[in-house]
């Protein structure tokens, strides 16, 4: 199989190649030196990355915050291969920022704090082909980025491999693992685990005033963020004006069963099985 020609190799691991992530910018966050207390949301694409960084930007704030998404993307909470350490640094207080990195590739600050979101295989497969396309204006060929996707030839490398990264390390005292299917389905319990993982005074903003908790999760709804956040891609000039995509597509759960063969859905439950033998986000995924 000839290379994917939407990736670009840097220290051997695939990332996508688009405008707006230079080589510079991914290799200076590959070295970051996190402070003490940074608080860093790690993820692959569209596993729930930006409604995990506005969950936590509302319980930081006790709902106050809720910046632009574009604003967010480049100055609230910076994605490092996109903007590079320099709004990083330039950073006042308490500091968050995100990356698709796996764990293997990051400097880690054992006084930090780490949240990795994983999503299922099929959700995540699907999501990611129309945000690609929509990302790249450009058709893709389904069955063809189905088999990119139980490779590593694809943008961020096998997805399966990415979270095996972070699970392998889910006893680090600070890293969080969050499940999407578990956030979506009781959103009141998981907003409380991650306001406790953040810090008790959050989790006691949220537990002792129920009003301020059905707001962040009113402002963190599906719903609301996608009439809400307008998505605009950045472009290589700045002069120009950006292209709106379709960043806020269904979010629910369930979606690959519908747009996947059975065959397709086999393949990648027996890969599923192979790469992540022995952990619980198996049984999580495949309850057998």
């Amino acid at each position: 199989m000839s290379e994917n020609p939407r990736i670009q190799k840097i220290r051997g691991f695939p990332f996508p190649k688009v405008a707006w992530f230079t080589k510079e910018h991914i290799e200076e966050t590959l070295d970051y030196e996190s402070h003490d207390g940074d608080i860093i949301i790690c993820s692959y694409p569209k596993t729930g990355t930006t409604w995990l960084q506005y969950i936590i930007m509302q319980i930081l704030s006790k709902g106050k915050e809720f910046p632009s998404f574009h604003d967010a993307l480049v100055n609230v909470v910076p994605f490092m291969e996109m903007t590079g350490k320099g709004p990083i640094d330039e950073m006042q207080g308490l500091r968050i920022y995100k990356h698709h990195y796996p764990f293997n590739m990051i400097k880690r600050n054992d006084k930090a704090k780490y949240l990795y979101i994983y999503r299922h295989p099929q959700d995540t497969l699907v999501s990611a082909y129309y945000f690609f396309q929509s990302v790249r204006g450009e058709k893709f060929d389904f069955d063809q980025f189905f088999e990119e996707f139980l490779t590593n030839d694809v943008e961020y490398g096998l997805y399966l491999q990415h979270v095996l990264s972070f699970v392998t390390h889910k006893n680090d005292e600070n890293l969080l693992l969050i499940s999407y299917e578990k956030l979506y389905t009781n959103r009141k319990e998981g907003y409380l685990r991650i306001a406790k993982f953040l810090g008790e005074e959050y989790y006691q903003n949220l537990v002792s005033d129920e009003s301020l908790l059905n707001e962040i999760l009113e402002k963190t709804s599906f719903d609301y963020m996608k009439k809400n956040l307008p998505v605009e891609l950045p472009q290589a000039n700045p002069e120009e004006t950006g292209k709106t995509i379709n960043f806020f597509r269904k979010g629910g759960i369930g979606d690959g069963r519908n747009a996947l063969s059975l065959n397709q859905i086999k393949r990648i439950r027996e890969l599923a099985k192979e790469i992540m033998k022995g952990t619980e986000v198996l049984n999580e995924w495949y309850r057998e």
